[in-house]
């Protein structure tokens, strides 16, 4: 090991999965972390993550450790009467510290023969580094690679309450969140009625900007809310408040010639939320799947690391969509300068709309007579297959350079081939089922309106 294939910065849940996942694929790495943390953050981990948990191989290990599992959320937001929200289908996510999260997974690593090197860097080592150093960014930094939010920052100050009886919520697993005036604030359940109560709050318009307390601001912002003073007033505070810059921030690019930045070493979207650790463990997946690809195809390096790069971009820029339109949904209700700060929803164009008219068309229509839209190619592009990254044909729009492959998990390539033989979508059907396989009806006529209403199909 003095010499590993991968060395990987940092041991949080990005980092333990990709040394997981390369170590089971026969790589040798090393990981190197600071160790032990004073506090750790309490998240909220969706349903949707049990998928994240088979793929990386710790779906077990996770049962085992015991966390929260929780039921939705329940959230008072814009000033609005407590709105409680089940995951659909009774489905239960998981609420736990972002430590024991990483420390569950990186034991599997050592297991599958990951070395752990404690130890604090300040230069990026030699080598095929991956970087899950978060704010530090010990690599982003380095390269220049790190983009700072030009926007207003946001600090969240963290405690620890416990009550001596459950908390008098709807369903004490839930995720709590409430908007006030000056901020937000949100609690996550760890057992033994434990919650950390987190209050984000902008440090240039509280009382630290004012040289007051970290816990006297903490306080005074929980006293500003309606439902979490109630909640608090006679809970006790055993731990806290710790302070963390949530503050947002992208990387110029997230990939390079022997470099990938993971996870929230490549950005960090405002605000605090399951989103973040979510998005940790898929590109720390895909860090794993993009370095092994890099490793033993290296003929496949430079569309790797682009497709790593081109997705960690696609995924940070979805998430500052769904930020500001959440913020924007409480700044109606409260008229302050922190929400007037943040709440420039930028538009974001929707099909919607012309899906669902394309949709309708295509009930009404006696028959199809559709050819690939003009300027429509199909090319190779990357793409997942395992745990490698390959080369296959995509449909190419014009407005879509990467190409697409799938719409609602519909093959599209296969569909544009087939339209043109096809006078009926029945007939369509039935021949995509031939050469593909079994698909649900819903999902193919939801893909071929899309691609109607998107130009890559045009009706005759």
């Amino acid at each position: 090991m003095n010499s590993p294939e991968v060395i990987i910065l940092g041991g949080g849940p990005a980092g333990a999965t990709a040394s997981l996942l390369l170590a089971s694929w026969g790589h040798s790495v090393r990981v190197i972390t600071k160790g032990g943390v004073d506090h750790s953050l309490a998240v909220s981990l969706p349903p949707s993550c049990g998928k994240l948990f088979d793929a990386i191989g710790v779906s077990e290990a996770i049962a085992r450790a015991e966390f929260v599992r929780s039921t939705g959320n329940t959230v008072w937001w814009g000033g609005a009467e407590a709105r409680v929200e089940a995951f659909a289908s009774k489905a239960r996510g998981w609420q736990l510290e972002v430590s024991r999260l990483a420390d569950v997974i990186l034991q599997r690593a050592i297991a599958a023969g990951v070395t752990v090197e404690r130890a604090l860097v300040s230069d990026p080592p030699r080598g095929f580094v991956l970087d899950w150093t978060g704010r530090a960014g010990v690599i982003a930094r380095a390269r220049n690679m790190r983009r700072q939010d030009q926007g207003p920052r946001t600090i969240a100050l963290v405690g620890a309450w416990q009550r001596a009886d459950a908390w008098p919520v709807p369903d004490d697993t839930h995720t709590l969140i409430e908007s006030y005036d000056d901020g937000w604030v949100w609690s996550v359940p760890l057992g033994n009625n434990i919650r950390h109560v987190a209050a984000m709050v902008d440090p240039q318009r509280s009382g630290l900007a004012r040289g007051g307390s970290k816990k006297d601001v903490y306080l005074a912002e929980i006293r500003k809310t309606r439902e979490f003073s109630r909640l608090t007033s006679d809970a006790t505070l055993i731990d806290g408040p710790w302070g963390w810059d949530a503050s947002q921030y992208d990387a110029v690019e997230y990939a390079g010639d022997g470099w990938m930045l993971v996870g929230d070493a490549g950005s960090f979207i405002d605000p605090l939320s399951s989103a973040g650790v979510k998005k940790a463990l898929a590109s720390g997946w895909l860090a794993a799947i993009v370095a092994h690809t890099c490793l033993t195809t290296p003929s496949m390096k430079a569309h790797a690391l682009a497709f790593f790069s081109a997705r960690e971009r696609e995924i940070t820029q979805h998430l500052v969509r769904e930020s500001r339109r959440f913020l924007s949904e409480a700044a109606s209700g409260h008229r302050r300068a922190f929400w007037e700060d943040r709440s420039e929803e930028e538009a974001s164009p929707s099909d919607q709309a012309a899906v669902q008219r394309a949709f309708n068309q295509l009930k009404e229509a006696e028959g199809l007579n559709a050819q690939i839209g003009r300027g429509v190619a199909i090319e190779d592009r990357p793409m997942i297959r395992g745990n490698e990254i390959v080369l296959e044909a995509h449909l190419v729009p014009p407005d879509v350079p990467q190409g697409v492959r799938y719409v609602s998990g519909i093959d599209v390539v296969a569909l544009a081939e087939l339209a043109p033989a096809s006078r009926q979508v029945p007939d369509l059907y039935e021949a995509y089922v031939q050469r593909v396989g079994s698909a649900s009806l819903h999902d193919f006529l939801h893909a071929l309106a899309a691609a109607l209403a998107r130009g890559w199909l045009v009706a005759e």
